[in-house]
């Protein structure tokens, strides 16, 4: 065991020297996008090569291995791949368009050439989805053979919610309780219905996934409003850049205000404070801070220029607490 927990220390070790310098650079891993396509073609036959890959990997992909041998098919035949960029994990972050839709890859790549994790994330296709009134929940159904999709779903309602699928016959099923502050996500299709229901099971509206919808925050003040309505805010949120600048300096020495942060942020925080903090180092003295627009989660976007180079963070502000943060690439 001893041997075990040094090369995880050592391959830690690594990673942490080498992110930085990937990350400000934002050059793909040499043969990163073969790995990708040699995945895709395996996994959509079903036979998978765990020898290409890690033992933690062969291991998530073998529990795995069903949903996503599914979910490669439905997409159909692979059109094109192009790469994104590198995140603050070190991930090379590709997207795929395929015959029946899109979806997003994050490769680590090994010493050895093999793969050390991959995260596979459906993004629908050209579909836009929607938000249904509760009045229609009797009559909506999904369609058949739709693009597999990955919703997000953010609960901002200060209390409990519940999600529910709509079957085919239009009874609910699958249901997840939402913690307030907290994030859900699961894979479905797109125009396949969900309902937003209080913790009592009153409804609050019906999501139907589609590029509109696929990330989709729940609160009290839009509650059945059009998709798209983040996009109207056309100025950031009154202190979010002063919540961003002390969280950069926080985690550049290493000591984030956890206090003025939700607890999903904040244990997103402590999971990449190696990473990002590695990161801010390579970066040097932040210089300023520039808003560029909103997300569909109602994050605001910024651009960081620092001494040495320059990054995107998102972050989400309410009441004084950062209830969602991202570094680097995201879509």
């Amino acid at each position: 065991m001893r041997g075990v927990a040094q090369a995880v220390e050592a391959d830690f070790a690594r990673r942490l020297a080498e992110v930085p310098d990937r990350f400000r650079e934002q050059v793909p891993a040499t043969g990163g996008k073969e790995m990708i396509l040699r995945g895709i073609e395996d996994l959509r036959g079903g036979t998978p090569n765990y020898d290409r890959m890690s033992a933690p990997l062969a291991a998530k992909v073998h529990r795995q291995l069903s949903e996503m041998h599914a979910t490669l098919v439905a997409l159909g035949g692979l059109e094109s791949i192009f790469f994104r960029g590198v995140g603050p994990g070190g991930y090379d972050i590709y997207g795929a368009k395929f015959e029946n839709g899109t979806a997003e890859f994050r490769l680590l790549l090994e010493p050895d050439g093999k793969a050390g994790d991959v995260i596979f994330r459906a993004d629908g296709n050209d579909e836009l989805g929607g938000i249904v009134p509760c009045s229609e929940e009797a009559n909506v159904r999904g369609r058949a053979g739709t693009s597999p999709i990955r919703i997000l779903v953010y609960n901002e309602m200060g209390d409990d919610i519940q999600v529910f699928n709509l079957g085919a016959d239009g009874n609910r099923k699958t249901q997840s309780v939402v913690r307030p502050n907290m994030s859900w996500a699961a894979t479905t299709t797109v125009n396949n219905p969900w309902v937003i229901a209080d913790k009592s099971g009153r409804c609050l509206e019906v999501l139907m996934p589609g590029r509109q919808t696929r990330f989709h925050n729940v609160e009290a003040s839009n509650i059945g409003a059009k998709p798209g309505r983040a996009a109207r805010r056309a100025v950031p949120i009154a202190n979010g850049e002063e919540m961003l600048r002390r969280y950069i300096q926080g985690v550049g020495k290493g000591q984030p205000d956890y206090e003025h942060m939700t607890s999903e942020v904040a244990d997103v925080t402590r999971q990449q404070l190696p990473f990002d903090q590695a990161i801010l180092a390579k970066l040097g003295a932040l210089r300023a801070v520039s808003f560029r627009g909103v997300t569909a989660l109602d994050s605001d976007i910024y651009i960081a220029q620092f001494a040495n180079g320059s990054a995107e963070w998102r972050i989400g502000v309410r009441n004084g607490t950062i209830t969602k943060i991202a570094l680097g690439p995201n879509f």
